[in-house]
């Protein structure tokens, strides 16, 4: 039950007892997603009990219209979610090894062939992957060469 700050008093911070139990809602659920708490929380008990002591204490108040406000997250919670984002980049990462092993390990080309390279990227990009054809010509050709000495001359 919540005593401290007694229920009276709470719904005197907003136009109707509903507008305060969906602040106090809110500002709850932010503090369980890892909000930075804006009161001394050592001696409250739970997070609907802080959320109410941030409302009393005027730290939390309602604004009128669709808002997204920023709210910031303590240091547990930022290095949490940075931990999941590196293991989620490590699986990634991992899947796509374990695929390309499996590519590489199902058929090994001849040697000297251009085939299995086609086939491996084949298998690992799909069809975002085109043959592109090479020039074979390392530069002008002789009969280019004889063209230009005789404009030269």
């Amino acid at each position: 039950m919540l005593t401290d700050p007694s229920i009276e008093k709470l719904k005197q911070k907003g136009e109707s007892p509903y507008d305060v139990a969906v602040l106090v809602s809110k500002r709850a659920r932010q503090l369980v997603n890892g909000a930075q708490p804006m009161v001394d929380d050592k001696d409250i008990a739970n997070v609907v009990s802080l959320a109410c002591q941030e409302i009393m204490d005027e730290k939390v108040v309602a604004v009128d219209g669709d808002v997204s406000p920023v709210v910031p997250i303590t240091r547990e919670e930022r290095l949490r979610r940075q931990k999941e984002e590196e293991d989620k980049r490590k699986q990634r990462e991992e899947e796509l090894a374990d695929a390309l092993n499996a590519a590489t390990a199902e058929e090994q080309p001849e040697e000297g062939t251009d085939d299995g390279l086609n086939q491996l990227l084949d298998k690992v990009l799909g069809d975002d992957f085109e043959e592109v054809e090479e020039d074979e010509e390392e530069g002008p050709s002789d009969e280019d060469l004889e063209a230009v000495e005789e404009e030269e001359n």
